[in-house]
């Protein structure tokens, strides 16, 4: 059994456990931990708030907002043995008070607010009823933990799949191949650039959308744009969240025309004039943008080889 997260004494619920109780209640705890700088969201399939008393600072966890787990359609877990990667699947029916942020809980997820998210599903144990507090709380274990892969939508529910963390050993082998393009991505170990010295503050404009921005941001260095770059917002209902720009538009100081920076994925929260953000420029992995950068001695693509066809 794994140690517990909680329990009223050491080895309080091991030994619990071990007696068989026949009388016996469990309510199983979701924790959500948002990439960026998203809220901590808490559920509990219980029917009614449970408080934990954890050091240094108890934590509730909510039963009214979104319904976990319900009876009809219970939540579907897959273990294995070795390293294939364990599941996780539950059912959520948001009510209309459910909300991530200022958003109404479904259209945030489907902007892409659970997406990499860190999911940990504890499970409580009660020797009675639930009462909302520690009395009859045996002690609390993990049973799964893991990041969001997929969600599903319907009218009125979500179904999230969480898979391991056995999916980060999922990756091709070898890590380095031969191919024309540069191996390497923008600011990572094996380009040498820093991120911080590239990123240009800019704000948004009136005409912004979650999947436009409109902004007189000036172009960065470097490649010069923002084109397979990215965005970072550092104010708004979105800050702390990241996404990758497919197009850029530069600004035309000739005829006072905004830019227009498009997101590969629309932001999960609505945007507003005066939003702040820090934008990072692109790089299409050429030898050409590695020489704009000043990086060629990194540069990590072989262009020099043969296209396949000349091998017959």
């Amino acid at each position: 059994m794994k140690p517990a997260k909680w329990e009223p004494s050491a080895g309080a619920l091991a030994a619990w456990l071990a007696t068989g109780p026949r009388n016996a209640w469990f309510a199983d705890l979701y924790t959500f931990d948002l990439v960026g700088a998203g809220p901590v969201l808490r559920y509990t399939t219980s029917d009614i708030d449970i408080t934990i008393p954890y050091s240094p600072a108890a934590l509730t966890y909510d039963s009214k907002t979104a319904l976990f787990d319900m009876f009809e359609s219970k939540s579907v877990a897959h273990w294995k043995v070795g390293l294939d990667v364990d599941t996780w699947q539950v059912v959520v029916l948001p009510r209309p008070t459910a909300l991530i942020g200022s958003q109404p809980w479904l259209n945030a997820v489907r902007g892409g607010a659970l997406s990499g998210a860190l999911v940990s599903v504890d499970r409580a144990f009660f020797s009675a009823p639930p009462s909302g507090g520690t009395a009859g709380l045996a002690g609390i274990a993990n049973i799964f933990t893991g990041r969001v892969a997929e969600v599903d939508f319907g009218r009125s529910a979500a179904v999230v799949s969480i898979n391991s963390h056995l999916e980060l050993l999922n990756v091709g082998v070898p890590l380095t191949l031969y191919q024309q393009t540069c191996r390497w991505n923008l600011f990572s170990p094996g380009c040498g650039l820093v991120a911080s010295g590239y990123g240009v503050s800019g704000s948004l404009l009136t005409g912004s959308t979650a999947g436009t921005l409109i902004s007189d941001v000036a172009a960065p260095a470097g490649s010069g744009t923002y084109a397979l770059g990215r965005v970072t917002f550092t104010s708004g209902e979105n800050q702390g969240v990241s996404r990758a720009v497919r197009a850029w538009t530069p600004p035309n100081l000739g005829t006072s025309t905004p830019g227009a920076l498009v997101l590969l994925k629309p932001l999960p929260f609505a945007v507003a004039p005066g939003d702040a953000f820090t934008g990072y420029p692109g790089c299409d992995g050429s030898e050409g943008a590695c020489l704009a950068f000043g990086n060629s001695a990194n540069y990590g693509g072989c262009p020099w080889i043969p296209a396949p066809e000349t091998a017959t």
